[in-house]
């Protein structure tokens, strides 16, 4: 499989202006809306401001190659959206991901880094993935146990992505940031 053939990650950090919150969230919905309707969107997440003095939002969104991505960066839909989106943004930063590079982020730090190599994002990705397969997968199985299985396996799926998106990944790669990133 090549690079324009494997899926590809956005992370869009915005910082907006306070006083145009709202106007952003409009905004949100719509450009959420427009860029759904595109071929090869894989869907989108966003996660609202950590500290209620800076209005930072980061917004993930997937498609499924690089050329279905372009198609939407490129189109007069996207344009005009973005355009829209400058009157309340402060500051902006893209980073386009083709693999599991979004979880590897300093919090923190100033710049973007280059990825680690793919061979310790997979020991990284393990090292967070197998205490919560070995301890935090039991106790979901037993208390959504009443669940039809699809059900408590899609809950159980969706709360060890947000523990590993959230929690054990910022960690973890501020833990082994000298090993991640040396080169």
């Amino acid at each position: 499989m090549s690079n324009e053939d494997a899926g590809v990650s956005v992370v869009v950090r915005r910082r907006i202006d306070p006083e145009r919150a709202q106007d952003f969230e409009a905004w949100l919905a719509g450009v959420l809306a427009a860029a759904s309707s595109f071929e090869g969107h894989q869907g989108a997440q966003v996660l609202q401001p950590e500290d209620p003095s800076r209005q930072d939002y980061v917004l993930l969104f997937r498609f499924a190659t690089a050329a279905q991505l372009r198609a939407w960066e490129t189109s007069d839909v996207a344009r005009t959206w973005l355009a829209k989106a400058e009157a309340f943004t402060r500051e902006l930063r893209i980073e386009k991901l083709t693999g599991l590079e979004f979880w590897f982020h300093v919090p923190g730090s100033a710049g973007a880094r280059r990825p680690p190599p793919r061979p310790k994002m997979a020991v990284a990705t393990v090292v967070g993935l197998y205490p919560l397969i070995l301890f935090v997968a039991p106790v979901l199985g037993r208390a959504l146990g009443a669940q039809p299985r699809p059900l408590a396996v899609l809950a159980s799926t969706s709360n060890m992505v947000l523990l590993m998106t959230k929690a054990v990944m910022p960690t973890e790669t501020r833990l082994l940031s000298r090993w991640l990133f040396r080169a």
